[in-house]
C-alpha cells in the first residue's frame, strides 16, 4: 500500500482515526465485487468521511454473501484482547485459525472502526502485481523514471519484434504444409 504523492501513509491514517475515535481500526479498500471472496469484508455502519463503523466482518465470503465491497488491507490497530480471543479460536475458512474470525467476535464489546486508506495499494502476492507495484514505483522517481521507460521500451520492442517473426514463421508453415497445419491446429 502506498500513499499518494504528498499524502499520509496508511498507518499514519490510521492512527490519526485512532486519536479520533478509539478501539479497534482496520484499513480498507474498496474492490470490485468479483474480487471480494478473496479477502476478508466489512459489514458496514455509519460512514462519517474514510471512518467507516464496523458492524461484521466475514472472511473470505462467497460474492453473493458479501456485504459490501470494501475489503481488509492487513494493516490493523487492534485493542490487547484481541490475543485472548485467538487462543480460544476456532479454525475458520480455508482450515486456518483467522484473525478476520477474531475480530468480528469483538465487534459490539470494544468500538470498531475501518478506514478507507487515501492511496493506493498493488498485490504483491501475485507475480504481475509485484512487477506492477515496481514499475509504478520506480516511474514516480526522478533518478530511475527515463530509465525504467526507455528498459520498458527495448523491452516491449524486442517482444513485439519476437512475436512478429513467429507469426510470419507460423503463416510461412501454413502455406508449405497446409494440411499437417490444418490437423495440427484441430488437435490443440
Amino acid at each position: 500500500m502506498v500513499a499518494d504523492q504528498g499524502g499520509a501513509g496508511c498507518m499514519m491514517q490510521m492512527v490519526e482515526a485512532y486519536n479520533e475515535v478509539g478501539g479497534n481500526i482496520i484499513s480498507v479498500l474498496e474492490v470490485p465485487e468479483d474480487q471480494v471472496s478473496s479477502y476478508g469484508v466489512i459489514a458496514p455502519g455509519l460512514r462519517k468521511g474514510a471512518l467507516t463503523e464496523v458492524t461484521g466482518l466475514v472472511e473470505k465470503p462467497l460474492r453473493e454473501a458479501a456485504p459490501s465491497n470494501l475489503i481488509i488491507s492487513g494493516r490493523y490497530i487492534l485493542q490487547p484482547e484481541v490475543m485472548q480471543v485467538l487462543d480460544n479460536q476456532e479454525k475458520g475458512a480455508g482450515g486456518e485459525i483467522q484473525l478476520t474470525d477474531a475480530m468480528a467476535r469483538m465487534i459490539g464489546s470494544q468500538p470498531f472502526h475501518a478506514l478507507t486508506f487515501a492511496g493506493r495499494r498493488f498485490d504483491c502476492g501475485a507475480k504481475t502485481g509485484f512487477v506492477e507495484a515496481t514499475l509504478a514505483l520506480a516511474l514516480e522517481r526522478e533518478d530511475m523514471a527515463d530509465e525504467v521507460r526507455n528498459m520498458a521500451r527495448r523491452l516491449l520492442a524486442r517482444d513485439w519484434q519476437s512475436r512478429r517473426s513467429i507469426a510470419r514463421t507460423e503463416k510461412r508453415v501454413s502455406e508449405l504444409f497446409p494440411r499437417e497445419t490444418e490437423l495440427f491446429a484441430a488437435n490443440r
